[in-house]
């Protein structure tokens, strides 16, 4: 995992300008990245891009703050690598994708959604500031309530490129416990889920996160997370 402090952070901005200087007027501008979470094929490049080597990383995690837990990361930092520095402090962000290698500013600019979000929102809306590497190639500081930062979700960066943002983390206990709740009937089932999403709970337990699968018609499965600090038998998604 990439951990990087405030003088990496500022070194790789200046690669991804001059990166950026560095691209003929009127060609198009990419991301100069290996990764993708495109499922299908993808055409390699061989044009100039923008180097984002040294934005993949966390710069600080701040357990108490004035806006309480808080993280500041880059861009480019995958969320498998951002929850990696964040839980040894009991912490994760509002909002962790399924998939491993989406990046904190792919998901905001993406306009992400999970299985937390019907509780705690978008990823962007647990954002407090970012910084935006724009077309003209200037960093500009942005906050909610800035036309910058309220266009930015769904923007796909033609807005441009976020290489820093500070998040809101929430606390969190050492497990999750689920439970798997099958519906031969759909509407029966977006009834349930509607109702466990405006009380939070079911069965007199807390829900703090929901997600639903519909393998057929007749066969629907809602999954309760709760999370806990009782231990019980674990498993990896992935297999």
């Amino acid at each position: 995992m990439a951990d990087r402090g405030w003088h990496q952070h500022q070194a790789a901005v200046a690669r991804l300008a001059a990166s950026c200087s560095a691209i003929p007027a009127g060609q198009a501008v990419r991301l100069a990245k290996r990764t993708t979470n495109l499922f299908r094929a993808r055409a390699e490049s061989t044009a100039p891009g923008l180097d984002v080597s040294g934005l993949d990383g966390v710069i600080e995690v701040v357990p108490d703050g004035p806006d309480g837990p808080v993280a500041e990361v880059q861009g480019m930092c995958t969320y498998e690598d951002l929850v990696d520095a964040t839980l040894p402090h009991g912490l994760v962000p509002y909002v962790v994708p399924q998939l491993r290698t989406i990046t904190l500013g792919g998901a905001v600019t993406g306009l992400g959604i999970e299985s937390t979000s019907f509780r705690l929102g978008l990823p962007h809306e647990s954002v407090l500031e970012m910084d935006v590497f724009t077309g003209a190639g200037e960093v500009v500081t942005t906050r909610p309530g800035d036309d910058l930062f309220d266009a930015f979700p769904n923007s796909y960066g033609s807005l441009g490129y976020a290489t820093r943002l500070r998040i809101k983390l929430e606390r969190v206990p050492s497990f999750v416990a689920l439970r798997h709740l099958r519906f031969d009937d759909a509407g029966l089932m977006a009834k349930t889920l509607a109702e466990i999403a405006a009380a939070q709970e079911h069965d007199g337990e807390p829900v703090h996160g929901l997600d639903g699968v519909s393998f057929s018609p007749g066969e629907h499965v809602l999954t309760l997370a709760r999370w806990t600090d009782e231990p019980g038998p674990t498993s990896d998604y992935a297999g």
